[in-house]
């Protein structure tokens, strides 16, 4: 059976239906609004939903309508108040322009005003700048040129005075010339008074320095100094005030220190080292702390300046120092010279300041060096002397110059040293050349020659001990000077040495009872003790080398001497002698063909009994020379040993000689005469 088709709206909306999702807030609000329309679900209820929905609405609106009721009444009151303001305005309007027609005069008067206020403004600020750049005020102009003290306030307007000056300069660069010259002019004239103020100010400072030894430098005394090194005349007056105030007050201070306190340095005079040594240290130290005050004063760059300004006048400040000097012996002030040296505005230096100051102590320093020097100390000490001062002489010419006149006094004294060092070598050695030395029994050094080893072992410590190795005498200066130290005790040792000498051709006596190697163990004995003082020092390596060349000689010497006295008491010094003769030829050119066994004297039996008699006397006790006065156990071994040497050696040379082929000998009677061997003699030598 066909089913009936469904009407096409229809189908749609229940499709529409079954498609619907009843799940979605939205569906469920509708729902819910819904069940507030009907209080069941009942047929008759879902058949007028529509007219109740419609009843709800109505109700609605109407309720709305009667709220809109009051609205409307308030809308129209602020209509009408409205209106009332739009009247009011209109008025207001009407009012002001009847009040902007009748100001319109004063308005642009006011605005007229107001730019000429701006100006004058601006024309106020310029003027106090152009018076702050240009001119001082009242209480300035007052610190300046009114009262007696210097202080923060006067450097302030000092430096103001300058700043304007070099304001000026720029302002007559431009337009304004004649204002420039006349502020510039009248900033002149006050700068000139507050300067000649501040120089009188600094001097009068300067007169209580001389007071303390060590002082703190014054901030505003600094400040001053350093504000007139723009006016050198100026500047050079203080620094001459400032040195005439030291000079007075160094001298005193060193005057204290030689003769008062608890420690003077006069109580040790007697000992001289440490009296110079003090003298000299506490000049040192002095002139250390004026150089740093002095630096500290006027400052490095003013000494920069000035050696480059006064170079010239060097040699001028040394005499002037030397004058004030002389002149401060009776205790009194130096002149002035420093204002006059430097009225052409040239700036002292520091190390005139200086020498001017250090000036005080020459006189009273050379004085007591000079008496320590010319009241004949040792020459060790007069060499110490002018070591210390080459030391010292040094360190002042760093600070002061090698034309000042401390420098020139510590020179001129460190001469005197060296001179009266040189004089009491030379007393020395006249002494030694009118008693020369006695040799002793023992043949040791004579005490003379002691002491004077020592002074030369004193004078290489002292050089050695050098406060500056740089500026000591060194090199060839010191080698000159210890080899005239050393000469006449050379000469004394040869001299005295002539009374051990049988053969000296000034004895009076045949010498017979002399030994003949005494004079060469003298030599050795003195020339060793000489060069035991010398070893190991450097600045004495070219005496020591001479010293050490003559020992080898006179070693060599007294070998040859007594290596010929052994093979004489042998007996075969005669034969070696005429072997040695044959072999050189007897016309001394080597031509003699004779065969040695030809040879007169040489004949075998003559040769192998000087053999025989040499091998049985060399077993003697008292054959051999043992030296025992020779003072160095080491010189005496290397003696005996090269004379052994030396004996061993000639009885090999004869040995060799009777078995040479060209001798002429027969070998069996040569080996049946002759029974020892040069190797028997070498152990009977007891050489190895």
């Amino acid at each position: 059976m066909a089913v009936p088709a469904t009407a096409p709206g229809i189908s749609r909306k229940v499709k529409k239906i079954l498609d619907t999702r009843t799940d979605t807030p939205d569906l469920r609000a509708c729902l819910e609004s819904l069940s507030d329309l009907y209080p069941e679900n009942t047929p008759a209820a879902r058949r007028g939903l529509r007219s109740t929905i419609d009843n709800s609405g109505l109700e609605a609106a109407t309720a709305f309508l009667a709220g809109l009721e009051g609205v409307l009444g308030a809308l129209d009151a602020v209509h009408a108040g409205l209106d009332g303001l739009g009247l009011a305005c209109r008025a207001a309007q009407d009012t002001l322009a009847t009040t902007r027609a009748s100001s319109a005069g004063l308005l642009a008067e006011h605005r007229g005003l107001r730019h000429q206020l701006e100006a004058a403004r601006q024309r106020s600020v310029s003027l106090a700048l152009f018076l702050q750049e240009y001119q001082l005020s009242p209480a300035e102009q007052a610190v300046l040129t009114q009262g007696e003290d210097v202080g923060p306030d006067f450097f302030g307007a000092l430096q103001h005075v300058r700043a304007i000056h070099d304001n000026c300069r720029a302002l007559m660069c431009g337009q304004h010339q004649r204002a420039g010259l006349e502020l510039m002019e009248s900033m002149a004239g006050l700068q000139e008074v507050a300067y000649e103020r501040l120089c009188r100010w600094v001097r009068r400072r300067a007169a209580g320095l001389a007071e303390a030894d060590a002082l703190e430098v014054d901030p505003g005394l600094a400040r001053a100094v350093a504000a007139l090194r723009d006016r050198p005349v100026l500047l050079a007056y203080c620094m001459d005030e400032v040195a005439h105030a030291r000079h007075a007050g160094l001298f005193q201070r060193f005057i204290k220190a030689l003769t008062q306190g608890p420690r003077p340095i006069e109580m040790q005079a007697g000992d001289t080292r440490r009296y110079v040594g003090d003298m000299l240290a506490w000049l040192h130290a002095a002139l250390e702390l004026e150089a740093e005050f002095l630096g500290s004063l006027f400052g490095d760059g003013e000494a920069a300046a000035g050696n480059a300004a006064g170079a010239g006048n060097d040699a001028a400040a040394g005499a002037a120092g030397q004058a004030s000097g002389d002149r401060e012996a009776a205790g009194g002030a130096p002149e002035a010279t420093g204002a006059a040296a430097t009225t052409d505005g040239t700036v002292p230096t520091l190390r005139r300041v200086l020498d001017k100051v250090f000036g005080s102590t020459c006189r009273p320093l050379k004085v007591r060096l000079e008496q320590c020097l010319l009241s004949g100390p040792a020459p060790v000490l007069c060499f110490w002397v002018g070591q210390v001062l080459t030391f010292y002489l040094a360190t002042v010419s760093k600070l002061l110059g090698p034309q000042s006149s401390l420098a020139e006094t510590l020179s001129s004294v460190r001469a005197l040293a060296l001179r009266a060092f040189r004089e009491q070598l030379r007393q020395r050695k006249d002494k030694s050349a009118r008693y020369p030395l006695v040799p002793p029994k023992d043949l040791l050094p004579p005490q003379q020659l002691v002491k004077g080893a020592a002074m030369l072992a004193e004078l290489v410590a002292c050089h050695d001990a050098a406060l500056d190795p740089a500026s000591a005498s060194a090199g060839a200066d010191f080698e000159a000077l210890l080899a005239a130290a050393a000469e006449p005790l050379l000469d004394s040792i040869e001299r005295s040495s002539e009374a051990l000498d049988p053969n000296a051709s000034s004895r009076l006596d045949e010498g017979a009872h002399l030994d003949p190697s005494d004079r060469g163990i003298y030599l050795i004995n003195c020339l060793a003790l000489l060069l035991s003082q010398l070893e190991g020092a450097a600045c004495a390596e070219g005496l020591a080398a001479r010293i050490r060349l003559q020992l080898a000689d006179h070693l060599s010497e007294l070998v040859e001497a007594e290596s010929a006295r052994v093979l004489a008491r042998c007996g075969l010094a005669e034969v070696a002698a005429r072997i040695k003769l044959h072999q050189t030829g007897a016309g001394g050119d080597g031509t003699d063909a004779t065969p040695l066994s030809q040879a007169t004297g040489l004949s075998l039996p003559a040769v192998a009994d000087a053999l025989r008699v040499f091998f049985g006397r060399l077993s003697a006790p008292d054959v051999l020379p043992e030296f025992l006065k020779l003072q160095l156990p080491r010189a005496r071994e290397e003696l005996i040993h090269r004379v052994n040497v030396t004996v061993a050696d000639a009885h090999a040379s004869v040995y060799e000689a009777l078995h040479s082929p060209a001798s002429g000998y027969d070998p069996a009677e040569v080996a049946a005469a002759v029974k020892h061997t040069p190797a028997h003699v070498r152990t009977l030598l007891g050489i190895h």
